[in-house]
């Protein structure tokens, strides 16, 4: 257990509480962190902590919503950077942030991904940003269908799940450390080269169409 933290801390005891819990996921407990563990870490009384926090639960989830916030943040950031012309491109650039979010946040993506700490589709508050990051990637990918560079049956909904499932999993196997590579650094780009790749046999299939508009290749 870590001992007390008894200097100065110039942020507020919110964001010491939060920062305080971050790290006691980091530490892989069996148990998801509570408030007491907290006020004994930040050499706090219970009381201060239970006046911001109600209850665990609630600790929980204004933890997986500030990570919520940081990748929403960072999505937001890449995809207004790319040309709203080219979805395909967009669609790439949201993959990539997501995968620089959880690298570079590796606490956050743990406690996002882990339901057994906190099922963010099972709170109404947190499930918002999912929903976004969902209708999202359905804008841009019917607007690359209505664009020739999917398939014109492509199941949208279904390939938004897919898309999902696949970046999770490529995410997770880099912050474990099972990507093959040496460094964080080779793993996060071979993460980015396998969303590249998925995307690319995606948009391969459109070339049943007999009319594509865009370049599959160019991916």
């Amino acid at each position: 257990m870590p001992h007390a933290i008894l200097h100065h801390d110039p942020r507020t005891l919110h964001e010491r509480i939060l920062s305080t819990a971050l790290m006691l996921v980091e530490t892989c407990q069996t148990r998801p962190p509570c408030r007491n563990q907290v006020a004994r870490i930040l050499g706090e009384p219970v009381e201060r902590i239970h006046r911001v926090f109600p209850d665990d639960r609630a600790l929980l989830v204004a933890g997986v919503e500030q990570a919520l916030v940081l990748l929403m943040d960072g999505c937001t950031r890449a995809v207004v950077r790319v040309s709203p012309d080219d979805p395909v491109a967009q669609f790439i650039a949201l993959g990539d942030a997501y995968l620089d979010w959880a690298a570079a946040n590796p606490t956050q993506f743990r406690l996002v991904s882990d339901c057994q700490i906190v099922n963010a589709a099972e709170v109404p508050r947190l499930r918002r940003y999912l929903e976004s990051l969902d209708e999202l990637m359905v804008r841009m990918l019917t607007r690359a269908r209505d664009d020739g560079r999917l398939h014109p049956q492509e199941d949208i909904p279904l390939l938004v799940l897919s898309s999902r499932c696949f970046a999770a999993g490529s995410a997770r196997m880099m912050v474990e450390g099972r990507m093959p590579g040496k460094s964080d650094a080779h793993s996060l780009d071979l993460a980015k080269l396998l969303i590249r790749d998925f995307v690319r046999r995606i948009a391969r299939s459109s070339q049943g169409n007999g009319k594509p508009r865009g370049n599959p290749e160019a991916v």
